[in-house]
Order: C-alpha cells, then structure tokens, then sequence
C-alpha cells in the first residue's frame, strides 16, 4: 500500500482540537489513518506571525524540522528560539508550546509515533500545564551543509550500507532518544539509485528539492518539491535520480525501525525463484 499528494498550504486547517487554544497554526497533514497508515502522523504545520499554541503534551512521541521562519519553543522548562534547519525530539507526556515571534510566516515538519487516535476514539492531546514525563533538557539539533555525508561514505543510518551517490544525515533516532520513530534527510545525486525493497515499518518523504522518479507497487511517479509519498509496510518500492542535479527530501519511519535487516531487496532473493 502507498500513496502519493502534494502539500497545498491553502489545504491546511486548524485541527479541532487546536481550535479553541492556538491562534494562526494550521496542519496540512500528508500521512494519517484514512491514508491508511496504522503507526505515523505526518505533516506539514504553520503558524503565522504572532500565532501561537497553547501549552500541552501528547501520549504519543513527536518530532519537528524547521523548514522556514522563526519560532520560539517552549519544551518543559526551556524555551528554545528556532529556525530553519533546527529539528528536536519531543518525548511522550512532555508539555510544550508555540509562538511565532518573526514577522514572517513559519513552517515545520511535524513527525507523530505512535499514530495519534481519531478524535472520536479517544484523546491523545491534552491543553495542560501538567506533564506526565519530568521537565528535562531535551536536546536541538541544527543541520547545515557542512554536515552532509559524502554520497557513498559511511551511512549515518542502522543497518544501510552506503549507495554510491546517496548520502543520509540522520536527525532524530535511537542515539537522540527517540523510541517511536526516525527523522532524517536524504540525498541522491544524478545518477543514484536504490533497488526495488521493502521494510517492516512505514516510511514518508517529503521532496523539498530536484526530481526524483519513484516506484511503489509498480506504480510509477515523477516527483518533486512539494510532493509527498507514503509506502506503508510490505510495500516495495524504489527510487532513481534520472535528473542532473540533486534531489532532496525528509523522511520519517515508523515504528523505529530495527538494527539489522532494516531493508529486504528483491534482488537478494531472485536467485530461489
């Protein structure tokens, strides 16, 4: 199973349980129940200048990128100033919060595991200024390109060995503290590629930058900024950068996924067919 969209910021609306504790925030959501994904939220949030989120925690794990404008961030007892490139783990039953201090809108990358409940099942969101975890210093991480791996070099990534022309900055894992899910960025230059595979959790990318041609379920999709896909468990999917220059995106997994046999290629098992 998967599927295939593109974000359209005038799409977005304030989830109903925002409604009566934000001001200016609206969620385009890209990846959730009815998509079909039974283990991660996904999507794309903004908030306009001046606009903020109450102060509230989640039973669920959730992490963010700063993709464009300037926020302040309350997480426990530390308030964090943040912007593009800054991304951050929020754990399960950590009070937080939001405002927009810039004059200009801001937008992030909003990663959510275990999936957040349908509002007519049951809460997961409360507007609280209790937290169920311990007020901890939770780390911040800021990405540049300085930090980029070089395409082929050592993978940042459990269990995947490097690909020529494929390079992964890992941002939220198990060595930042996640327990639910990852977030990474992801790089194919001209010419790279990976074969037909697939995983035992879901996966989300979201392209930010050049073209990439992409098949999930022999389907087959020109993708780019913008533009998002979804390969939910089992499906086998592969991507190929048939252009000249890079291409980007965000990609978030869950469940975590786990420390070996991370990828199952298809090409390792045709020899038995």
């Amino acid at each position: 199973m998967h599927a295939v969209s593109k974000i359209d910021p005038a799409a977005a609306q304030t989830p109903p349980l925002y409604q009566h504790h934000s001001t200016g925030f609206r969620r385009a959501t890209y990846v959730d129940r009815a998509l079909g994904s039974v283990h991660m939220g996904t999507g794309i949030c903004f908030l306009d200048p001046n606009g903020a989120i109450q102060l509230h925690l989640h039973s669920f794990e959730e992490s963010f990128y700063i993709l464009e404008g300037s926020v302040s961030v309350q997480i426990g007892e530390m308030t964090h100033t943040l912007g593009p490139g800054n991304f951050g783990l929020i754990p399960t039953g950590l009070r937080h919060a939001w405002r927009n201090t810039g004059g200009a809108p801001a937008r992030w990358l909003e990663m959510q595991a275990p999936q957040p409940r349908p509002i007519e099942y049951g809460r997961d969101t409360f507007f609280t200024g209790d937290a169920l975890s311990p007020d901890a210093s939770v780390p911040i991480g800021y990405f540049d390109e300085s930090q980029l791996p070089r395409p082929g070099g050592a993978s940042q990534m459990e269990g995947f060995n490097p690909t020529t022309g494929v390079a992964i900055k890992m941002f939220v894992d198990r060595s930042f503290g996640a327990i639910h899910q990852s977030l990474f960025l992801i790089q194919y230059s001209p010419g790279a590629k990976i074969d037909p595979h697939d995983h035992t959790f879901e996966e989300s990318y979201f392209i930010v930058g050049g073209r990439i041609h992409a098949i999930a379920d022999g389907k087959s999709y020109d993708l780019g900024p913008g533009d998002v896909i979804w390969t939910g468990v089992g499906c086998i999917h592969s991507f190929a950068n048939t252009g000249d220059e890079p291409v980007r995106w965000i990609e978030t997994q869950a469940p975590l996924p786990p420390a070996k046999e991370v990828f199952r290629f298809e090409r390792d098992w045709t020899k038995f067919a």
